[in-house]
């Protein structure tokens, strides 16, 4: 799978949603974003399991499918980019390139 995506898009939307993310989950799958990529559009989910939060963002992509991914990795990775296009590569091995 792969997608396009504007990195200060990307990097606005995913601070708000970040907002919502414990330092102390109990459950790991609670430190990462949820990514579903559907006709083009990427819906970015968070949840602290009392409050879930969700956005949307227009990509490039011909694929669909979701994928799970830490949420302070991603968020520290796009601070050290100016505003581009990203290229996201999601592996077979669930793995992401940028």
């Amino acid at each position: 799978m792969k997608f396009i995506a504007s990195s200060s898009l990307l990097l606005k939307n995913i601070q708000v949603l970040g907002g919502i993310l414990n330092t102390n989950n109990t459950l790991p799958i609670l430190d990462y974003f949820l990514f579903n990529i559907s006709e083009s559009v990427l819906k970015i989910t968070a949840s602290d399991l009392e409050t879930t939060l969700s956005a949307e963002i227009k990509i490039e992509s011909e694929d669909n499918g979701s994928i799970a991914v830490p949420a302070k990795l991603l968020i520290d990775t796009l601070k050290t980019f100016p505003e581009q296009p990203l290229t996201f590569n999601i592996l077979d091995n669930n793995t992401i390139e940028i």
